[in-house]
């Protein structure tokens, strides 16, 4: 199932352009864990999974990536406004 889900989304990259490094795979893994979930991941969420995970990806790594996904059109980006009560 690992071998499958790793080839899917090296498949989904390439066909955005991107070439399929591990930093990409791992963000592209967390973000695939709840594709089917109403979740909303921050860049700081996605590096603190990635750190339970064992991972070794930088923050600065983590949106460098969601800045390139959300060029190539695999994420939104949204900006959640915390209001002030």
């Amino acid at each position: 199932m690992i071998i499958i889900l790793k080839n899917v989304l090296n498949f989904e990259l390439k066909k955005t352009g991107l070439k399929a490094t591990t930093p990409r795979i791992k963000i592209m893994e967390v973000l695939a864990s709840t594709a089917y979930q109403d979740v909303h991941f921050s860049a700081e969420d996605i590096y603190k999974e990635l750190i339970q995970m064992g991972e070794n990806i930088g923050l600065a790594s983590v949106y460098r990536v969601l800045t390139q996904f959300e060029s190539a059109g695999i994420v939104k980006k949204h900006n959640f406004e915390e209001s002030s009560v």
